[in-house]
């Protein structure tokens, strides 16, 4: 079968590699998309310290698929299931793994990085993954190509339910890139009130326009006194930085309400040292926390969520390219800034 293999820092190549053969406990499935993760560009660009451990690893982790072949002890699936994949596999002894947050599984692997991920033609599901419920069955309703998006959709959901925004609250996001525009169009869906987005590139600002934000800002402008202009000089109830930028951090912090919440939803390469005002969170009761990934719960509830129709994220999905295109799609910057969500389809 043909994989996008990753070889080094900058270095994709699309090969023939084996088709993966399953035991009795396995599953195979055929890749219909595989969605592009700012993960992936962070690896091919810098590399990561687990992929060490596996050289020529075929990248990719937001999965949609058919089942192909079936083990003949598992009992649950069928050949001809559509299903996602939640990309997360812990180890499933740890308090993380028991309490159903398994993206914090001090040893988990990941699909993609540790386990070979979706950039391929077929993708084998271990033993572990298929026992442990990482197979997500797609409803009918539901298109491939809005399946190929519920992976990034369930981080933004994780997200949402761990700052508990409350209805009728505004919202700040930071960076209008594919996730930033998902945050947006999950809280709209569930309630949100005035939404702003920040950004300093004007054709990301016009995906944000168009997917229903009130307000862009261009982050190259006075932001501090737009948003306070805006929000009454109150500030805003939620900021949510979609953007890995440590002045975007400090700036969100001095942008936030009494009783707001702030969500680091991006993380950041290197060592940063953030400075923070320990008095503000105090005095004001300012939450500030992170998230990362989402549970396998999280991730059907996701599901769930899509079925509704209101919820376009469709529209996100603005480009679909073959294999061949990743030995060179990482280079081409200007793909990325005039695309949200670019999904690779194995079969062109």
């Amino acid at each position: 079968m043909k994989a996008a293999v990753f070889k080094g820092i900058e270095n994709i190549k699309i090969e023939e590699v084996p088709k993966p053969e399953i035991n009795e406990e396995e599953v195979l499935i055929k890749i219909k998309y595989c969605s592009i993760c700012g993960t992936d560009k962070k690896i091919y660009s810098q590399g990561r310290d687990s992929l060490e451990e596996h050289p020529d690893q075929i990248l990719g982790h937001e999965i949609t698929g058919e089942i192909v072949e079936v083990g003949s002890n598992v009992k649950h699936y069928k050949e001809g299931m559509r299903v996602n994949l939640a990309p997360n596999v812990g180890c499933g002894y740890c308090e993380y793994c028991r309490k159903g947050q398994e993206q914090l599984c001090p040893d988990f692997k990941a699909f993609g990085i540790g386990l070979p991920g979706g950039f391929a033609e077929y993708l084998k599901v271990p033993e572990e993954a298929v026992k442990r419920g990482h197979l997500v069955e797609i409803p009918e309703q539901v298109e491939f190509k809005e399946a190929a998006l519920i992976e990034p959709l369930s981080c933004c959901f994780n997200c949402r339910q761990a700052m508990g925004i409350e209805p009728g609250e505004n919202l700040l996001i930071f960076g209008a890139g594919p996730m930033g525009n998902l945050h947006l169009l999950l809280n709209q869906q569930l309630g949100i009130g005035k939404t702003m987005v920040v950004d300093v590139d004007e054709k990301r600002l016009e995906f944000s326009k168009k997917y229903g934000a009130d307000y862009i800002i261009n982050g190259k402008t006075e932001v501090i006194d737009k948003i306070m202009k805006i929000t009454d000089n109150k500030g805003a109830n939620n900021i949510i930085t979609t953007a890995p930028v440590q002045a975007v951090q400090e700036q969100a912090l001095e942008l936030v309400s009494r009783t707001g919440k702030i969500n680091f939803f991006a993380g950041i390469s290197g060592e940063p040292e953030l400075k923070i005002n320990p008095n503000k969170l105090h005095y004001e009761q300012v939450k500030l926390l992170g998230t990362t990934g989402s549970s396998h719960h999280q991730f059907r509830q996701t599901v769930k969520m899509i079925q509704n129709k209101k919820l376009n994220i469709k529209q996100m999905a603005t480009k679909v390219i073959g294999l061949k295109r990743l030995e060179s799609i990482f280079e081409e910057k200007s793909v990325f800034r005039n695309n949200m969500k670019i999904l690779v389809d194995p079969s062109k």
